[in-house]
Formats: C-alpha cells, structure tokens, sequence
C-alpha cells in the first residue's frame, strides 16, 4: 500500500507500507503505555472538570456517583489484534514524520496551510489531532465518502495504470521501486490540475444539493469542451 502527500506547488514525501514485524508490534505497546501513562492524569483532570460541571445544580441525584476509569472510552490508547494499517502505524511512519514536516515546509511558504486527509480510521481516531495542535498544524474538516472533493483521489488511479503499463509488478521490492519512481516522475502540472477541479466540484455539489450528478474535470476545460 502506498501513501503519499502533495501541494499546490510541489510534491511532499512518499510511503510504502510493509507488514508490522512482531518486534515493532512489541516495541508499539511499550510505547503506547508510556503516552498512556503521561495522558491519563492529563484526560482524568478533564473528566474530572467536565463530570462537576455537569453535576452542578442537581440535588440528590439517584444513583452512584460517576466514578473514574481509565478506559478507551475516557481516551486510553489502545490497539486491535489486526495486521492494517491502524492509527499508532499511521502516526508513527507517516504523520510525524513526513506529513507534519511538509505540512510546516508549506506553512513557512503559505501561512494559512490547512491539511485535508480522507476519514480513513487511521486518520480519524482521535490521537492523531493531539499531534496537529503540538505542532500547530491545522487540519480540514472532512466529511466521509466525498473522494469528489479530494485533489489526491485521481492520483492513485493514475498511479496505478503507470506502474501497470508494462503489467504489474512480480515482487513487493519491484512494486516499491516502480512506485517510488512513478512518484518521482508524476509531473506538477498535473497535480495542479487535480487541485484546480476542487473549485467546481464544489459549486456543482451545491448545486445538486449534495448530489454527485455532474460530470468531472475543471471549469475552463469543461467549458473548452462544451
């Protein structure tokens, strides 16, 4: 699986998932218990603030009185027993250190940079905007199911029939290496031309009131056609 990130005005890093090995799944719960064990004061006290506000103003209140657990419903870190890509992969290969450093190239360049991700699980739990707000990166809200308005959506289909022209690659170091060079090779005027069908996209989902009934591309080019 690839993952990768780009700009209106260049092309960020790039990244080729492999399988967890059992001694990064080993090395990931130990790290994940030392940010539990620096989170949890920090979520208790919140809790803790949130439980008397909501409390106050109510007189005998029947029933016990809401105790404090740490648990992944009160924010404690956990993992499933899956092999994916889940949000600790994501967070610890992709997102600080390759997606956050772009994004802060970016904003040294255009200030009020904003990253867009999909609402994959790894991208939406709740850890990762910990990271954006320490590194003062903002991040878009996203709705789910709307690849229409994802500049970089078109990219991995274009992707895929690039490094399948010659057919596919016939071992994971081939497809790693025909993939970094197709990344290497994807043109920015291209990317430009993905990031510029946004605009319309937009206007036309307005208008069909939500609806994805309209036909793709950028406005002049359609216009062009028409």
């Amino acid at each position: 699986m690839f993952w990768a990130c780009f700009s209106y005005d260049k092309k960020g890093p790039c990244h080729c998932w492999a399988p967890e090995t059992a001694v990064e799944r080993k090395q990931a719960e130990t790290n994940i218990q030392a940010i539990n064990s620096e989170l949890e004061p920090i979520l208790r006290e919140q809790w803790e603030l949130n439980t008397a506000m909501n409390r106050l103003g109510l007189r005998n209140r029947k029933g016990r009185k809401p105790a404090w657990r740490w648990n992944a419903q009160n924010g404690k870190l956990t993992r499933g027993k899956g092999k994916g890509i889940d949000w600790y992969r994501y967070q610890t290969m992709v997102l600080i250190p390759k997606l956050i450093p772009f994004a802060q190239e970016c904003q040294n360049e255009r200030p009020e940079t904003i990253v867009q991700e999909d609402k994959a699980p790894s991208h939406a739990h709740h850890a990762q905007q910990r990271i954006f707000d320490i590194h003062k990166v903002l991040r878009l809200l996203w709705p789910g199911n709307s690849p229409d308005l994802n500049a970089i959506e078109p990219c991995w289909f274009w992707m895929k029939r690039w490094t399948t022209k010659k057919g596919a690659p016939k071992s994971r170091a081939e497809a790693i290496r025909v993939w970094k060079k197709c990344w290497q090779e994807l043109d920015q005027n291209r990317i430009q031309a993905w990031i510029e069908r946004i605009p319309r996209h937009i206007k036309e989902i307005i208008r069909c009131e939500g609806g994805n009934e309209y036909r793709e591309g950028r406005e002049h080019v359609r216009r062009a056609h028409e």
